[in-house]
């Protein structure tokens, strides 16, 4: 059941994401120009420190915001992150329970053929300014799949800023 509100969750979330963007008659590999409020994520997965180099961040709805992250701009299957938080949601630690939250949601794509969601864990939003529309968070999560044996992959010491 959690691989396919996963599955459904990441097509709605990229058909999301994609709605928001203008086609282009010409493909291209590069980054789309920087803007002058730079986004940040970055965590540790096992251990291992992760910092993205894009961080792509739109309004999926009056009140939900998508993000996605990327080492390699192109390569959207290649250790990437993405999720969403609701743009109301007030400063406060938040626990995450069974994979389901009303606030939050992470999902990682590790490579071609592995993709995870999340367990357990807990969101600290330390700020989120509606006027500036800018939010940033910290987070630890433990991740799932149906192939982890117990031995799923921990998040530890995530930060995340976006402007919105």
């Amino acid at each position: 059941m959690k691989n396919v509100l996963l599955i459904s969750f990441v097509f709605s979330l990229l058909f999301a994401v994609s709605c928001k963007k203008k086609e282009s008659t010409t493909k291209s590999t590069n980054p789309p120009p920087s803007t002058s409020f730079p986004n940040s994520f970055t965590l540790k997965k096992e251990g291992i420190p992760y910092t993205a180099n894009y961080v792509m961040v739109s309004q999926v709805d009056e009140d939900e915001i998508g993000f996605e992250t990327r080492i390699v701009y192109n390569q959207v299957d290649n250790n990437t992150y993405g999720g969403f938080i609701r743009r109301s949601i007030q400063p406060g630690t938040y626990v995450l329970e069974d994979g389901e939250s009303e606030y939050f949601a992470l999902l990682h794509i590790q490579d071609a053929n592995t993709m995870f969601g999340w367990e357990q864990g807990s969101l600290t939003v330390l700020s989120n300014d509606t006027v500036a529309k800018v939010m940033h968070c910290t987070f630890e999560i433990l991740l799932y799949n149906d192939d982890c044996d117990g031995s799923c992959p921990q998040i530890t010491d995530g930060d995340m800023t976006l402007h919105y």
